[in-house]
This record gives C-alpha cells, structure tokens and sequence, in this order.
C-alpha cells in the first residue's frame, strides 16, 4: 500500500488550507448556534414591566394586596407628577404602563359596581399587553370570590384569592415541540447548504494537489516501470480518495449535530447526510478532473476559489433559490451543486416520508450521480491519454 500512505504523506502538506476553511465554517457556525440560543432564552424569559401607579382613592387593604400582588409581575418607577412628565416617560420608554386608581375606585368596585381603572400605555407593545392580563386576572378572581361568599369580610376574601392565584398549571404545547422541530431541520438545511461549498473548495484544494503530483510524467514513466501494475494504483488512490472523503464528511457530520441548538436525529437529518455524501462524490469528481486538466499546483488554488464561488452562487447555496432568476436557476440546473440544494430545500419540507414523498429526493440525489458519472468519465478520458503519453 505504497500508493496509499504516499496520497497521505502528500495530503499533508495540503492541512493549511483544510484546516482554514473547517475552522472558518465551524466558527460561523458557532456564532450562528449561539445567537439561535440566545434568542431562545429571551423568547422564554420573564421580565418585569416598567409601570407607574398613581393612587388617587383611600390607602385601603384592597389596594394594597393589589398593588402587592402587581409588584410580583412589574417594577414601580417613579416619575415626576406631571401630565408632561408621564406623556415623556411614554414615549422615551421610561415606563410602559401607567396605571391610575380613580377616587372612589376600592368602595364602589367591592360593592360590585361599575367602576373603571384608567391606563396610558405605549401602544401595541407586549408589555401592555401582559399587564392587561395580569390586572384583569386579579380583579376577575376577587369579583368570583366578592358573588360566591359575599358574607367574607376582606381579609378571607383576600387569603382566597392569593392562594387561587398561587396555582400553577404546568402545560406542555406541542407547538413547542412542534416549533423546536422546525428549527432543528431549518438549522441542518443552512448547514448543509453551506457544507456543500467547503466540501467543493476543500477537495479541489486537496485532491486536486495530491492528484496532480502523481500525474507528472516522469512520476507515470516510474509507475509503468514498477513491478506494481497501474490497476492496483488506481485502486490504491481510490481507496485513499474514499478514506479522505469519509474522514472528512465524518467530521463535519459529527460536528452539525453537535452544534445544533436542539440535536435532533430524525429522517430529515438522515437524508441531509445522504444527500452530502452523494454530493461529496461529485465533489470529488470535480476535483479529480481539475487534476486531470491543470499542469501547475500554483493554479489549484484560484481555480479551487473560482469553481467553489461560481457554483455556490449559482445554485443557491449562499442565496436562497426562490430569491434567483429564472435565468440563472436555468443555467444552475445544468450543474450538479443546484440538485443538491434542491434536494435539501425539499427534505426541509419533508413531514411524512412515504415513497410518494421522497422519490423526488432520490431522484434528485440520482442526477448528481449522473453528474459524477459523467465527470469521472472525462476525468478518465483524459487520464488514459496522458498514461499514452508516458509511454
């Protein structure tokens, strides 16, 4: 396995760029992860609304288990006794409800009467809105409480009501998981959309520059010249290409469930690593037949970037295909990055996984087997003829 270990010894020198481009794309990655996650935590968090409470009726023991009751969800500011001063802590968002308890409010309320609180709020803000409820929901339960035991004097009638809205209901929504879902197979769709430009750029880089050192002449003229027969070569480099691919896809398959904020394994994940891995041997395809076609290592690089950018742009790997032209996803459909993208956009709408379902999928995944085919057909054309050309 002489070949074998040489495709290795040469891979090496080739780290540099391999290792920059995982750690870019991991660290984007990351950022992404922790920006999801951080979005996650506010989405769920509790915090206390800003309000400000101006009493205009008696100091009673009513409003004083409301207004402790109210302390639990929204915080008190102070703000200057003035209308001005109010209508500015509005706007500059000092404060984002002002409640105002009218005279007479504690007396004519307990006797079941008509009464009303008074509220400036900023408008349509979340934080209004919660207070609404949170207000709406203590005096509600007093007035339950106030018809069905009108005999208790305040302070049972209190203790009622502070330990009916002590209860908790633990409720678990399926939209949740539901959601949670989504987000993992949206996050895996970007993810591997984006893995499919590194595996491009990565292998023409890579390959490309361990495949053209074999392909020196005087280096075929050695091989013709050995008792090793070319077959076994060729077979030696296959088996060196594979183990390369499935090292790396290994990598970064491991690393996308790590870095997902909701790691979940489910069929769609399955079919985004299948889909990759026929996309990684088109990959490595295109890398093969750069080898094949260029004579300069100088040249790998800039063919590497321009190849790798052409057709992640193309196909919708860095802009979305619904945002293209018809012209370009026209031209796009004409390459095999554009199949491999349109297959992960469909296995992100996937929810049942019929054949009906996901023949398109592996329809798809087949015209990028085509597209390798063919390619390792040119790449071999050609091949052949500079091996004629050792001779």
């Amino acid at each position: 396995m002489q070949v074998y270990k040489t495709f290795f010894t040469i891979l090496k020198k080739q780290l540099t760029p391999i290792l920059i481009y995982g750690a870019i794309f991991l660290a984007l990655t990351y950022l992404t992860t922790l920006s999801q996650r951080n979005q996650d935590n506010e989405q769920f968090q509790e915090q206390k609304v800003d309000a400000l409470l101006v009493n205009k009726d008696i100091k009673s023991e009513f409003l004083q288990e409301f207004t402790s009751y109210l302390e639990k969800y929204v915080t008190f500011v102070e703000i200057e006794d003035t209308e001005e001063a109010r209508r500015d802590a509005l706007f500059y968002r000092k404060v984002y409800y002002i409640l105002t308890i009218p005279e007479g409010f504690t007396e004519a309320f307990l006797k079941g009467e008509e009464i009303s609180l008074i509220k400036q709020i900023v408008p349509d803000s979340y934080e209004a809105m919660s207070v609404d409820s949170i207000i709406n929901n203590y005096l509600n339960t007093v007035r339950v409480y106030r018809k069905h035991i009108p005999e208790a004097d305040f302070s049972q009638l209190s203790y009622y009501v502070e330990k009916n809205l002590e209860l908790e209901t633990k409720v678990a929504f399926d939209v949740i998981l539901e959601d949670e879902n989504r987000k993992s197979i949206q996050f895996n769709k970007n993810y591997y959309n984006y893995l499919g430009y590194i595996m491009l750029a990565v292998f023409i880089i890579s390959v490309s520059s361990v495949m053209l050192s074999f392909q020196n002449l005087n280096i075929r003229r050695r091989h013709h010249a050995s008792p090793v027969t070319l077959k076994n070569i060729n077979l030696q480099l296959i088996l060196g290409n594979l183990a390369f691919v499935m090292i790396y896809m290994a990598v970064f398959i491991i690393a996308g469930y790590l870095f997902n904020p909701f790691r979940r394994v489910d069929t769609n994940l399955l079919l985004y690593i299948l889909n990759a891995a026929v996309f990684a041997m088109t990959a490595l395809g295109i890398s093969y037949l750069v080898s094949m076609t260029i004579t300069s290592k100088r040249a790998v690089s800039a063919i590497s970037t321009a190849v790798s950018l052409s057709l992640a742009f193309i196909s919708g790997m860095f802009v979305p295909q619904d945002y293209l032209g018809a012209s370009v996803l026209k031209v796009a459909s004409f390459t095999p990055t554009y199949w491999y993208i349109k297959a992960n956009n469909t296995i992100q709408t996937l929810t049942s996984f019929s054949w009906d379902n996901i023949s398109g999928v592996f329809g798809m995944m087949a015209i990028q087997l085509g597209f390798a085919a063919a390619i390792f057909s040119v790449a071999l054309v050609v091949s052949k003829r500079k091996s004629q050309q050792a001779t």
